[in-house]
């Protein structure tokens, strides 16, 4: 009688871990994937509630120069547009603008006082300026009215010729900034510097009947400042 044998198994050549690789595999892209998704949500909930404000300002071709107070106080009337390109709310306190005549190489600073075109009745009630809160993705859009900044005289406008100006806006900072606040930083609109032409001058429609003279850009083209840029 022969000796039973026991049975022979056959030899697997797959090499161990191979049947567990496409499982690996898989769980590396799901994790991958889960990483990339997060990452988007985690951007799109800072651009869309924790992106700082981010304003910029636009200035159109022309703007206008007029006289208030029987002719002693001059201002210049500049419509203006600001947006917000961020997630939160800018605010803007005050604006300062600096005019350079060119001819007599004198300048003089001038405060946003004003909203609205300059009036030809000086009876009717004036908006003045109060600062401006511009939620994110939103814009303000209005005519400002620029009044010197202390004693009206000497005018600095006598002239028809070229002005230059420069125009900054002060916004609000926080008083205890947070942490993301000092990472990602509050940087004011850098001043807008522009220069516009005045083609003539008339005291007496300045001083009597009130009325503006357009002072208008070069090559006719708008202005535009934003933070940082």
């Amino acid at each position: 009688m022969g000796v039973a044998r026991p049975p022979q198994h056959k030899m697997d050549d797959t090499p161990r871990g191979a049947a567990a690789e496409p499982s690996g595999h898989g769980g590396w892209l799901a994790t991958s994937f889960s990483a990339v998704a997060l990452g988007f949500s985690g951007l799109s909930f800072y651009l869309s509630a924790l992106q700082q404000a981010d304003l910029e300002v636009f200035i159109p071709p022309t703007i206008h120069y007029a006289r208030d107070g029987g002719g002693d106080i001059e201002l210049f009337a500049i419509p203006l547009t600001i947006t917000n390109e961020g997630a939160r709310t800018g605010t803007v306190v005050s604006m300062e603008l600096e005019v350079e005549n060119t001819k007599e190489k004198a300048s003089k600073r001038y405060y946003s006082a004003f909203l609205g075109e300059h009036p030809r009745d000086s009876a009717v009630l004036q908006k003045q300026y109060a600062p401006l809160s511009i939620p994110g993705r939103a814009v303000f859009s209005d005519t400002v009215r620029f009044y010197p900044a202390g004693n009206p005289l000497p005018k600095l406008v006598t002239d028809a010729g070229e002005y230059r100006f420069k125009l900054k806006l002060n916004t609000a900072t926080p008083p205890a900034p947070s942490l993301l606040d000092r990472i990602a930083g509050n940087t004011p609109p850098a001043p807008l510097a522009f220069a516009m032409t005045l083609p003539w001058i008339s005291e007496q429609q300045l001083g009597f009947r009130r009325a503006t003279i357009a002072m208008h850009a070069k090559d006719w083209r708008p202005t535009a400042s934003g933070a940082g840029k």
